[in-house]
């Protein structure tokens, strides 16, 4: 397709999607092997044990674990697709891949990585990260587990029960490589704050090493996976084991010296910079699971027949409240995608403990993940009976959203920190003065958006003039309304940027008309909105979802998701047979 008079324009599918298109569809292949089908037969610690067994065969597939976990575009590409198609493995493949293959990678140099790396590059040994405790949580500044120099090398110990390492998933007996985070206690008796070790936790045989103690957890309801409590006593590292990223040293005395004045500063970020790219993987595999969900929930509602009255049987997709609800979570999660793609390329060249970096990741996890499980929710909901069974999928999307936002800090944690950030940055700007805007006029849209971001930034001021708690408390709201303001705007101005698509047009209008909608008392009471600008943005915001249902078939094929792959029997034309078809395929196993 061209544009009269202009270059060729990308491809929808190609906007939506991130990295090699090969690699995505040989990912789908690898995933839907029959031999790691989870059927209603298998018990939960059956669960588990396949997910580990279908790990090993992913990597086994697709190659070194190494190579995957510092090709961004194909690790997210591993996410996205787990989180669509295999859903037992998100909890696996985040600390295999990422967090643990990714930290020996980047902080420690390769000889020290080797025997470790080694164990992990063909999953002979699957990888964890050690992080969270009973006392701090994802506040991981403040753990208590203590590594102290000891001659040669260093003794990790939990100092007490509140320390002890809760929820990390290492409950089934297989060889594991973990990456621990404890404080350093150097010979001076020095604490020298947060840093990353390597140990073995398990054994080749699947057995606790000498000085842990791994208790697992019960079972979760919502996703599968083998969470325990772990604990240290007298666990020995070797002096290789620590990975330092080159910013201190220790000498044979045990007397840790940073390598310059801003090493020290840097030690913390550089020891959590993989949560980083595990924050956004997530994001992306929410993403991921909030398109699919929208696929078959819409593809649903456009055959489902609904008996109104003796001779009125419209289809689901006319419902307005099944109708205005998915298009609006289409429009948001298509903007997510663009988002979401967008930050991912930057990342890629990007220094993981930059500040910037950083609060753009957890800007990201925030404006990305709750509406991931508000889609998924509502698209659940919508499919009513057949909504509920994991052979549609959806259910098991669930699982997978409140994992992830689980995983890898809080959002509202990491969107208020990040608020409060943009509220430093943007402290100079002035908001603009208050005067009633046109919604129908797409620039005076973006103006509004622009509008909101600036003055919550301003009227944010306040609190950040005292470092009390009372005003560190109070910034909260505003913090979060700020991160949600300043992500749309971002957002919007990347969909304006592909409106050469009509289904971007189509989505970019729904998706600001939708905010500006949501926060019209906010706009009324600042002076940019009046009564008869609010009526407008209902009158175009409906006009605006009657486009975008023009274009939902064209979006849906952009989503490359294929029917067959999926196989949720609300897909197929023919309901009766399909679950005929799916009961008798769960009996053969």
């Amino acid at each position: 397709m061209t544009a009269q008079g202009s270059e060729k324009i990308t491809p929808l599918a190609d906007v939506l999607r991130h990295g090699d298109l090969e690699f995505h569809q040989r990912l789908q292949d690898v995933l839907i092997n029959p031999d790691f089908a989870v059927t209603d037969r298998l018990s939960q610690e059956r669960r588990r044990e396949n997910a580990y067994d279908q790990l090993r065969y992913l990597v086994k597939e697709i190659g070194s674990t190494r190579e995957t976990a510092t090709d961004l575009p194909a690790l997210f590409a591993v996410f996205d697709w787990s989180a669509v198609l295999a859903t037992d493995l998100i909890p696996l493949i985040s600390g295999h891949f990422n967090l643990a293959t990714g930290s020996l990678s980047t902080l420690t140099d390769s000889d020290s990585a080797a025997p470790y790396l080694n164990d992990l590059d063909d999953a002979s040994a699957v990888g964890v990260m050690l992080l969270t405790e009973y006392g701090c949580g994802s506040n991981i500044g403040f753990m208590q587990t203590t590594a102290t120099w000891d001659g040669d090398g260093f003794v990790l110990n939990t100092p007490t029960p509140r320390a002890r390492k809760f929820m990390p998933s290492v409950g089934i007996p297989v060889a594991r490589v973990c990456v621990i985070g404890a404080r350093l206690i150097d010979s001076t008796g020095t604490d020298q704050g947060v840093h990353l070790f390597t140990a073995r936790l398990r054994d080749a045989n699947g057995d606790p090493c000498p000085g842990v103690t791994i208790t697992q957890l019960d079972h979760q309801p919502l996703v599968i996976m083998d969470n325990s409590v772990i604990g240290f006593d007298q666990l020995r590292v070797d002096r290789d084991a620590w990975l330092s990223n080159d910013l201190a040293d220790i000498d044979d005395a045990g007397v840790l010296t940073w390598r310059d004045a801003d090493s020290h500063k840097r030690a913390f970020a550089s020891a959590i910079s993989q949560l980083t790219v595990g924050r956004l993987a997530l994001s992306s595999c929410l993403t991921s699971a909030a398109r699919a969900s929208l696929y078959i929930a819409l593809s649903y509602a456009a055959k489902r027949t609904v008996p109104l009255t003796l001779v009125d049987t419209p289809r689901m997709i006319e419902i307005p409240h099944v109708r205005d609800t998915l298009l609006a979570d289409l429009a948001g999660t298509v903007a997510r995608t663009i988002y979401g793609n967008a930050i991912k390329t930057t990342l890629a060249d990007s220094d993981l403990t930059d500040r910037d970096t950083v609060v753009a990741v957890m800007l990201a996890k925030y404006f990305i993940q709750p509406h991931a499980l508000e889609t998924v929710t509502h698209c659940r909901i919508k499919m009513g009976a057949q909504g509920m069974f994991s052979a549609n999928r959806v259910a098991d999307y669930l699982g997978v959203c409140h994992a992830a936002i689980t995983g890898e800090g809080d959002c509202h944690v990491l969107g208020s920190v990040g608020g409060r950030v943009l509220a430093r940055r943007l402290a100079t700007a002035t908001p603009p003065a208050p005067a009633p805007h046109d919604p129908a006029d797409p620039a005076d849209r973006t103006r509004l958006l622009e509008a909101r971001t600036l003055t919550i930034a301003h009227e944010a001021q306040r609190h950040l003039a005292t470092s009390e708690l009372s005003g560190r408390l109070a910034i909260i709201p505003e913090a979060l309304n700020l991160a949600e303001a300043y992500c749309t705007a971002q957002a919007a101005a990347l969909l304006d940027a592909s409106a050469e698509h009509p289904e971007i047009a189509a989505v970019r209008d729904v998706f600001t008309l939708q905010y500006l909608d949501r926060n019209t008392t906010w706009y009324l009471t600042h002076g940019l909105l009046d009564i008869a600008a609010v009526a407008t943005i209902e009158q175009q915001l409906h006009k605006a979802v009657d486009t975008l249902a023009e274009h939902v078939p064209a979006l849906l094929d952009a989503f490359e998701f294929d029917d067959a792959i999926l196989g949720a029997p609300v897909l197929s034309d023919d309901l009766p047979s399909a679950w005929s078809s799916r009961i008798a395929e769960d009996d053969q196993h």
